[in-house]
């Protein structure tokens, strides 16, 4: 897992061979400043619940959620007709303030769409790095949940069926190996975050470009974890934590909140 980019290449591998993917949101998030040098000397109480805060744990199933409320768009789709109609396994998301992603199993490419009028005609605009990509007309049907796109430079055409849910979130495994120095949230100085729960269940937002939930388990500086493309994988990581830094396969993160995961 050498900074997640066999991950990335492998996920990339696998939406290139079945000739269609997606992409992702710009993640913007903040580096914990070093207390030390910038902040007030604090009594015990206070610096004991800034310490409590770096630890906090989310909920992961509030993460990557359509917005309520949205455009005709939000929610989850799928391909039912036309264009990437043989990809069952991916799932589209539009979040109602104009992020998209493709997602794959407990992984996503993240992405940007938008709705707007163009040549007095509504227009349906995705920019992502595989799959639909461009200008489309689109009619929706009366239940509004079904849309057929028309590809507006080649004439093509998408049907995608709306879906009630998608689930990236794994259950969390039965008696997980949890070290509790991992446990909270994450950030590389380029913006990587990680994130570790007690439930054993982790997450990595790889610089705004793919997401991905695991399952895991860490001791003794070693970690294996568990996702799902479209079929089960497994990968292992070295780690070690100094203090507010985390050492991971090579690699320095330091401690954030986990509020501010995106």
């Amino acid at each position: 897992m050498n900074k997640f980019i066999k991950l990335a290449s492998a996920c990339l591998g696998l939406c290139m061979a079945l000739s269609m993917t997606a992409c992702g949101k710009d993640n913007s998030s903040q580096s914990t400043p070093d207390s030390a040098s910038t902040a007030p000397a604090t009594a015990p109480s206070e610096t004991a619940a800034a310490a409590d805060a770096f630890v906090k744990e989310i909920d992961l199933h509030t993460l990557h959620q359509p917005a309520s409320p949205g455009d005709l768009f939000t929610g989850f789709w799928k391909i039912t007709e036309g264009e990437g109609a043989k990809l069952e396994h991916f799932t589209y998301y539009f979040d109602g303030k104009n992020v998209a992603r493709l997602l794959i199993g407990t992984m996503g490419f993240c992405g940007t769409y938008g709705v707007r009028v163009k040549d007095n005609k509504d227009v349906f605009t995705t920019q992502l790095m595989f799959g639909l990509d461009g200008d489309y007309t689109y009619d929706f049907s009366k239940d509004k949940n079904t849309v057929t796109l028309t590809n507006i430079s080649d004439n093509t055409t998408t049907t995608m069926q709306k879906q009630e849910m998608y689930q990236s979130v794994p259950a969390s495994p039965e008696n997980p190996v949890i070290d509790e120095t991992l446990i909270g949230a994450w950030e590389g100085d380029d913006g990587e975050q990680l994130y570790f729960g007690r439930d054993g269940v982790m997450y990595n937002n790889h610089l705004g470009v793919t997401f991905s939930f695991y399952t895991y388990s860490a001791a003794d500086g070693k970690l294996d974890c568990t996702y799902i493309m479209k079929t089960e994988e497994h990968e292992t990581a070295t780690y070690a934590v100094t203090g507010d830094t985390l050492n991971y396969n090579g690699y320095d993160y330091h401690r954030i909140s986990a509020d501010t995961l995106a």
